[in-house]
């Protein structure tokens, strides 16, 4: 029995080649649209599974209400809140940011970039599996050093660790222990050390530049322990920030204080609230719901594809059908056939799926700077499972709908139309319109914001400037006056400046700028002479820093637009504001530029001169080359060999020209469009094939109609507008949903974005015209088609 089936369907697929070729093809597209986005989703969504903790541990974060969010907490945070609610069992405490040093033993040295400084229970809270040492004293002493067993084999081989003294910046420690880092996690560490704030930062609850995580409690109620730790805030704070501002304590916590909130580890990567989220990023989560959403949808509009294709190819086997029926065949056995044929059909489509998705990953990891692979047996069996359920799915309708055929009237080679059926197939066909529409509109609106975010006026020029990162931290002010003289007077170089931040980096760091009874925090940004000048960024009052006023360096202080609008001041020159307790004068108003991307509102900016703090010099962490156009790879080479034999012996170097870096910020939204352009070429393609399926179905059945018309002396475009009319019918029905609904939902995707375009009208212009011209084009060929029919192959039984 199976044998002879088996010779039906290659017959049958042999026969109708084409048919069975569209099947397949738009189900291997769904499939392989579907199994990399669960890939991509399963490994955005293991972040700190490995973690036993993973659902009782929470990290802090911190909102005002100007909608800013912070990833960052304080110091003193931690251990307070530790001490006083008792739902809290343990706290972790480091930096928000990775360190970098050179590690030394003996001759070798490792430049490790993913440094930890933390409080000594760090592995209580990420216990990545310990190789060598004890987890109880791996960091039991200050003098200790925790490595992972990639640094560990670069710098021993395979020879013991333990035990051993590693140089790292001025001092030498012991290692205490190795470790295996569990993958993939929030923190992935290469070293740890047992580090303590400063005493400069003990106590100080209003500086956010730490990492803080809480074990909770199993059961506990996490909205009171947020409230506790507000009430932490309020206690040690905000009751003295309301006081010394001459405020009512409720109109403080209203207007300015900080509101903490918590974020269970479990999900963290994707959920964070922050902008940056953890040490190792957050992930795309606005962009997985796309990709998961398309995904469905390409599986859902393949299998109508697949179902109609299926069907409207069934009338060419209506004699098989009543042969069999004829024969007395059983409805099991009738039903296993032509669902083991659609089964089959179904497991070539996923075979092809795999092979496809295993030639596109390395392009995807490429560009969404990941490392996807198919060596998942877990996804393969759901992705298995799934095919099967569609394959049998679509195999028991197209089966049912066989089954319905009366013996005598397939035997004559006459095939009914239900009217139900009709309108089901009709919708279906709307509906995928709609998903095709939507996929035009936003693709084009979204191609409307990134081109306005490309050329867009950015108040600033990064061209031509080089931005050279200093890897070491030790005296770099005077490392970068030896590069300003050695590089002054270079013929490829125009300027020589310094700027703890420039636009497109993620430095954040801010604080509370006074006047009178106002205060605002501002981002704050360190500087030398001539950065302003370099980025030419306007002034719209006054002037940069400059070199011919010794009072510059030391309590001169330059604002943006929006930190004077904030601030209230008038005629803004020569006014008194005060910042890091000292008085300073308003010698210049930059005009407002953009330093974030463009989902971000232009925040309130200072500078200030990097000599105007004692300490403000120590924050230096770049130099910033200007360089001839035309002369970039002279002066990088030249750059690059002073940096690598004078200036940081050893140390890798890295740089980034500013326009590039600023386009980082939206690097994201460039991935949407990518993603929309080709998930729309993916859908219209499948939506094509729908429409050839439901043409295929539609003309199939009205032949003997387009017969009697012929013999009637109907033209050849009478048929075909005729045959046309209905499915352009269904273009311009489905057109009056597209539109509300595409502007409802790419409105939403706007507001993601604080600088945006007004929305564009003509996407939905273009988008039904399209579509017309693609239904007149595919089922257009069908109509022509079918006027070449053999009138007496279809009237020989009237």
């Amino acid at each position: 029995m199976l044998q002879v089936w088996f010779k039906l369907f290659f017959r049958n697929s042999k026969k109708n080649w084409l048919n069975t070729l569209i099947n397949i093809g738009g189900l291997t597209l769904g499939l392989t649209g579907l199994i990399i986005v669960l890939l991509y989703y399963n490994k955005e969504n293991s972040y700190d599974k490995w973690n036993p903790y993973k659902d009782v541990v929470y990290k802090v974060g911190h909102s005002w209400p100007d909608g800013q969010t912070y990833d960052d907490t304080t110091h003193p945070e931690g251990p307070k809140s530790t001490e006083v609610i008792p739902e809290i069992v343990d706290y972790i405490s480091m930096p928000s940011w990775y360190n970098s040093s050179l590690l030394k033993v003996n001759n070798k040295t490792v430049y490790a970039t993913k440094i930890v400084y933390s409080t000594p229970n760090f592995f209580e809270f990420f216990p990545h599996k310990i190789v060598e040492g004890s987890k109880k004293d791996i960091l039991s002493s200050k003098d200790f050093i925790t490595i992972s067993s990639e640094i560990k084999k670069k710098l021993f081989g395979s020879k013991k660790a333990l035990g051993n003294l590693i140089t790292f910046g001025k001092k030498n420690y012991t290692v205490s222990g190795v470790f295996e880092v569990e993958k993939p996690s929030t923190i992935e560490p290469e070293v740890v050390v047992w580090d303590m704030a400063n005493k400069n930062m003990v106590n100080n609850w209003d500086s956010f530049s730490n990492h803080t995580y809480y074990k909770i409690k199993e059961g506990a109620d996490i909205k009171e322990v947020e409230k506790k730790l507000q009430q932490v805030f309020i206690d040690n704070l905000h009751k003295a920030s309301a006081d010394k501002e001459g405020m009512a304590l409720h109109e403080y916590l209203e207007k300015e204080a900080s509101i903490p909130f918590l974020e269970k580890l479990n999900g963290l990567r994707l959920h964070a609230r922050g902008d940056v989220g953890p040490l190792e990023g957050k992930g795309n989560y606005l962009l997985l719901l796309i990709m998961m959403g398309l995904s469905v949808f390409i599986i859902i509009i393949s299998s109508i594809n697949f179902i109609n294709l299926s069907i409207a190819s069934a009338s060419l086997r209506g004699k098989e059908v009543g042969i069999k029926k004829t024969l007395g065949i059983s409805t099991l056995n009738f039903t296993l056939q032509y669902v083991l044929e659609i089964v089959i059909q179904g497991f070539i489509a996923l075979l092809l799926a795999l092979l496809i998705t295993e030639l596109i990953l390395p392009s995807f990891n490429t560009y969404f700077k990941t490392d996807l692979s198919l060596s998942n047996a877990k996804l393969i069996k759901q992705i298995s499972l799934l095919t099967f359920v569609i394959s049998v799915f679509i195999g028991s309708l197209y089966a049912l709908y066989l089954h319905k055929f009366k013996t005598i009237e397939v035997l004559k080679g006459n095939f009914s139309r239900s009217k139900n059926m009709v309108l089901l197939r009709n919708v279906m066909l709307g509906l995928q319109f709609i998903i095709s529409g939507f996929f035009l509109v936003g693709g084009l609106v979204v191609y409307h914001q990134v081109s306005y975010m490309n050329s867009k006026d950015l108040g600033f020029s990064g061209d031509q400037i080089l931005v050279v990162n200093f890897a070491n931290n030790a005296r770099k002010w005077e490392r970068y006056q030896l590069v300003k003289k050695v590089f002054g007077n270079n013929p490829s170089i125009i300027s020589i400046s310094a700027s703890m931040t420039s636009p497109g980096a993620d430095n954040d760091f801010s604080n509370g700028v006074s006047y009178k009874d106002k205060n605002v925090d501002t981002k704050f940004i360190p500087m030398d002479y001539g950065h302003i000048e370099m980025i030419k960024a306007d002034m719209k009052y006054g002037r940069a820093f400059s070199e011919k006023f010794a009072s510059d360096s030391i309590n001169g202080i330059i604002l943006n637009q929006t930190a004077i609008q904030q601030l209230g001041i008038e005629n803004p020159i020569g006014k008194k504001v005060r910042t890091f307790d000292k008085e300073c004068t308003v010698v210049g108003v930059v005009k407002d530029y953009h330093l974030d991307g463009f989902d971000k509102k232009i925040k309130p900016v200072f500078y200030l001169h990097f000599k105007s703090i004692p300490w403000l010099k120590y924050s230096l962490n770049s130099v910033h080359f200007k360089i001839k156009e035309g002369e970039e790879e002279k002066a990088i080479a030249q750059i690059e060999n002073f940096w690598k034999t004078e200036i940081e012996p050893g140390y890798p170097l890295t740089y980034a020209f500013v326009n590039k870096a600023f386009e980082k910020t939206f690097e994201k939204y460039k991935q949407q469009q990518t993603l929309f352009g080709v998930l729309t070429l993916v859908v219209i393609l499948v939506a094509l094939l729908g429409l050839f399926a439901l043409a295929s179905l539609t003309i199939q059945q009205r032949l003997k109609e387009v017969a009697i018309r012929k013999t009637l002396g109907a033209s050849v475009k009478e048929i075909m507008f005729q045959l046309i009319v209905g499915f352009v019918r269904n273009v311009l029905i489905a057109t009056i949903f597209l539109i509300p609904l595409a502007y409802y939902l790419m409105q939403i995707w706007l507001d993601n974005f604080a600088y945006r375009i007004e929305m564009p009208i003509l996407p939905y212009i273009i988008s039904p015209i399209v579509l017309i011209l693609l239904v007149i084009i595919v089922v257009g060929v069908k109509a022509y088609n079918a006027t070449k029919i053999d009138l007496i192959k279809y009237l020989k039984f009237e």
